[in-house]
């Protein structure tokens, strides 16, 4: 296989993409600041290198996963720009359309090509995730038959630079929701002296319009107490973040994510970012939103 792909970011999302990539046999090369990650990589058979720089300096397509927009920006102003001209960096992380349209203008300026393709899916999904994304029409077809063979099912053109963010963003908006007005309906059972797991056991194969693939996997947890992450809190909350400044930016009321945000950022506040999003119900257990 001709396209040589470079990783950066091996953690939750990016090291089963590591993974796939070099599992589908193209030439790979990963690499992560996070000793930890790189390890992992290295243990499931990914070669690693040991700085950014040289991940990218020989690769066509580089596939960027990292959890905020300053990480975005930092490599774009730095370790992306060792690139050669013509090469593709294909961006994973949710982050806002402004800094996927920055990142996009300061490579460009190097012949570099920039496309924010987020993923909709969680990370053991990977190889079926269906991948958003934001660039020119030409460009996106170049890259879509390698991820399309590797980590996604299908990758679909939501429009220019940044449309891709926007689709994420507002897609998290309505993970939040779900995650929040859950924790909300198992506090009020507890509350209401009904036993937690004696709700979701009746609700989840109910077939109930309100059973989703997210309640059936944080209901059990919360149910459980068992908050192991798969999605950070922490990570969660910034994407609420991103939605409230996304409609501020657009002038337009945006009341539920206003009010995901408080239950959010309280229970990161109690010391429960780096716990799964279905940590969220400690918020409401410990009174912090009384």
């Amino acid at each position: 296989m001709s396209e040589r792909v470079a990783v950066l970011g091996l953690g939750a999302m990016g090291g089963p993409v590591a993974v796939a990539v070099s599992g589908a046999g193209y030439e790979i090369t990963g690499f992560d600041p996070a000793p930890g990650a790189r390890q992992r990589a290295a243990a499931a058979g990914v070669a690693v290198a040991d700085d950014a720089a040289a991940a990218v300096s020989k690769a066509d397509v580089v596939v960027v996963s990292v959890p905020k927009p300053e990480h975005v920006l930092a490599l774009a102003d730095g370790d992306l720009l060792q690139a050669t001209a013509g090469t593709v960096v294909v961006d994973l992380s949710t982050i806002d359309p402004d800094t996927a349209r920055a990142a996009a203008e300061r490579l460009a300026a190097q012949d570099i090509v920039y496309l924010d393709c987020p993923v909709l899916g969680r990370p053991a999904g990977c190889g079926g995730w269906t991948l958003v994304a934001g660039g020119g029409e030409e460009d996106v077809t170049r890259v879509s038959p390698l991820l399309e063979a590797t980590i996604a099912r299908r990758v679909v053109r939501i429009g220019d630079v940044g449309a891709g963010s926007v689709v994420k963003i507002l897609n998290n908006l309505m993970f939040g929701a779900i995650n929040a007005v859950t924790a909300e309906a198992l506090h009020l059972c507890q509350r209401n002296g009904i036993d937690r797991g004696a709700f979701v056991d009746a609700v989840v194969d109910s077939g109930a319009a309100t059973v989703s693939n997210l309640f059936r996997d944080i209901g059990p947890r919360i149910v459980a107490d068992d908050h192991d992450p798969v999605f950070a809190l922490d990570l969660l909350a910034k994407d609420n973040r991103l939605a409230a400044a996304l409609a501020a930016a657009g002038g337009t009321a945006a009341p539920v994510s206003e009010a995901v945000g408080r239950v959010n950022e309280a229970a990161v506040a109690l010391g429960h970012g780096a716990l799964d999003s279905s940590a969220v119900i400690r918020a409401y257990d410990d009174g912090a939103l009384a």
